[in-house]
């Protein structure tokens, strides 16, 4: 999957997250230098930021199948894929008791390998509506 997406040009050049040789800092490096040209032609710089800290546990699991679809993923690899992200429980474990199991609806696991790629390919194409955004916010004007 690692070597398919980026080889078949599937990964937004806007993405940063879960990448090798791409990180936080790669990120604030390209933002300022895209603000400072902005800036620098006397433009205005608008700035949405996004609050991912529950992100992980939102994940529709029936759009991330549809995604993986779609980017060419199919057969025994998107089969087990599904089977990773669903069929999950979960309880809460305190001093003094414990839930019990409950079955975890949405998300994908964070601490496994395969959870922050299959994050990231959920929201890859949000650039793309970023812009999309843009465009219509430019349109109405």
């Amino acid at each position: 999957m690692l070597s398919y997406l980026p080889d078949n040009h599937l990964i937004s050049l806007h993405q940063h997250g879960f990448l090798a040789k791409h990180s936080t800092c790669t990120q604030l490096l390209e933002t300022v230098n895209d603000w400072s040209i902005i800036l620098l032609n006397c433009n205005v710089v608008d700035v949405r930021y996004f609050d991912f800290s529950k992100a992980f546990d939102t994940v529709s699991r029936t759009e991330l199948v549809y995604k993986l679809h779609a980017y060419g993923f199919d057969g025994e690899l998107l089969a087990f894929i599904n089977d990773f992200i669903t069929g999950r429980s979960q309880k809460v474990v305190l001093p003094n008791g414990h839930s019990p199991f409950m079955s975890v609806l949405s998300g994908v696991q964070q601490g496994s390998v395969l959870g922050p790629l299959l994050f990231l390919l959920f929201i890859n194409d949000i650039t793309d509506l970023s812009r999309a955004f843009q465009l219509n916010a430019l349109l109405m004007t």
